[in-house]
């Protein structure tokens, strides 16, 4: 503690001066200073093609900073807590941009983002290269790592992220697949971004060993106003399933033309859409059956570490918050605040960026989405979350609800329904 310099002390030294001094003394004073206020950055797609999302943030951040009191304390002192969030606007030159800023212009001690390799991928890049602790979900672990020319035997040093790998979500929605009678001829769209490229590495091993005739017409650039040259060649070859890795502005112009072509698949699983009812909602009927990795549901038996909520408790609470749907996003919005939040209250020096980036690497954190602990892989500065399939059906309370139809991955989760093909009619 500084103690402040008294009044007397002051006026003596007047006197020494030749300064007459008629006032009574002070009595010391201690002055305290105010804690550091700690800054979490958040970098994600509140506006472009990625803004479904980025549909639960908003409320997961005020649900997180109303959990906690606006405070976190560290080695025994509550310091004030501040997220600050940059908009992406769902473009990877924009989200390094806005990560730079919130490094080097806002001075936040850990950064966070999500919401595919567009946005995580650039972010954790200038992480990394400005030595800044940074935690992402919502990337597909090898479009993570091997995406950011990660390498096995090199880990890298600031940067960590917690998702399904693509390997397991492949083998989740393939439970589902396999049990509809079809002849597993599968095509894929895949586009020439990191998920695109990615899946085309580490798929086609995958779908042969399940028995499926993969169609794979090639990468092609984003957005796309036409697929008919892939829809043809998914005719032609009488695909039956049909899987594709694309925005939901781009899947609507597939789909649409799907049906517009006549061209019918008994499955269809839509990635980066069809995991969300908002983005399902559009297409009535026609997403009915349509098939999903689950990364988290209202179903799965995990629970908050910030807020002791369970799963469904967390999805009600934003459903009653937000009159709307919660997505299987929520439960990863929510731990994207978690993980940090725990890793800071464990933090030895909040000043040294490396003791709080030691906190993330170092400790196993229970959260919402399950277990996560970036010692365990598969891969360096990663750990890998749960995945189960599921389909949209008609919905009870919502026009269109998630019934989880296979857990083999995930038997804690439990099952909701049978693998059923697209109804058409």
């Amino acid at each position: 503690m500084r103690k402040a310099v008294s009044r007397r002390q002051v006026l003596q030294g007047a006197t020494a001066a030749g300064v007459a001094a008629a006032s009574a003394p002070l009595p010391l004073r201690t002055a305290f200073a105010v804690p550091e206020t700690v800054k979490i950055g958040l970098v994600g797609p509140k506006t472009g093609a990625l803004a479904l999302f980025y549909e639960e943030m908003s409320w997961a951040i005020e649900h997180a900073k109303e959990s906690t009191g606006h405070a976190i304390t560290i080695n025994g002192t509550k310091h004030p807590l501040e997220i600050v969030v940059k908009d992406s606007q769902s473009n990877p030159n924009r989200a390094s941009e806005v990560a730079q800023e919130l490094i080097l212009n806002d001075k936040v001690h850990i950064v966070t983002a999500f919401a595919t390799p567009e946005t995580v991928n650039p972010v954790s890049d200038q992480c990394e290269v400005n030595g800044m602790p940074c935690v992402t979900n919502d990337d597909p672990l090898e479009s993570y790592f091997f995406g950011r020319k990660g390498d096995p035997k090199k880990p890298f040093e600031w940067t960590y992220n917690f998702f399904f790998s693509g390997a397991e979500a492949t083998q989740g929605i393939l439970g589902a697949w396999v049990r509809v009678n079809t002849n597993r001829t599968l095509g894929v769209l895949w586009a020439n971004d990191d998920d695109g490229r990615t899946f085309a590495k580490v798929m086609p091993p995958v779908f042969k060993q399940a028995g499926l005739n993969l169609i794979d017409p090639g990468r092609f650039d984003l957005p796309s106003s036409d697929y008919t040259p892939e829809i043809t060649t998914f005719k032609a070859a009488n695909v039956e399933i049909a899987f594709s890795v694309i925005p939901g502005p781009d899947f609507t112009i597939f789909f649409n033309q799907c049906a517009q072509q006549n061209f019918k698949p008994k499955i269809v699983t839509a990635g980066k859409v069809g995991e969300f009812p908002q983005g399902m909602y559009p297409y009535g009927n026609r997403a009915i059956n349509i098939v999903t990795e689950v990364w988290w549901s209202r179903y799965h038996p995990f629970s908050s570490s910030l807020t002791g909520q369970n799963s469904r408790e967390l999805a009600e609470a934003y459903e009653k918050d937000a009159n709307q749907q919660a997505s299987m996003g929520l439960g990863f919005r929510h731990s994207l605040l978690e993980v940090p939040i725990a890793a800071l209250k464990k933090t030895q020096k909040l000043d040294d960026p490396a003791s709080i980036r030691d906190a993330v690497r170092d400790n196993a954190f229970n959260t919402i989405v399950g277990p996560v602990d970036f010692k365990k892989g598969p891969f360096p500065n990663t750990s890998l979350t749960p995945i189960v399939a599921g389909q949209w059906r008609k919905g009870t309370k919502w026009p269109l609800e998630l019934v989880i139809v296979d857990n083999k991955l995930a038997p804690e989760v439990p099952v909701g329904g049978q693998p059923e093909a697209m109804p058409y009619g």
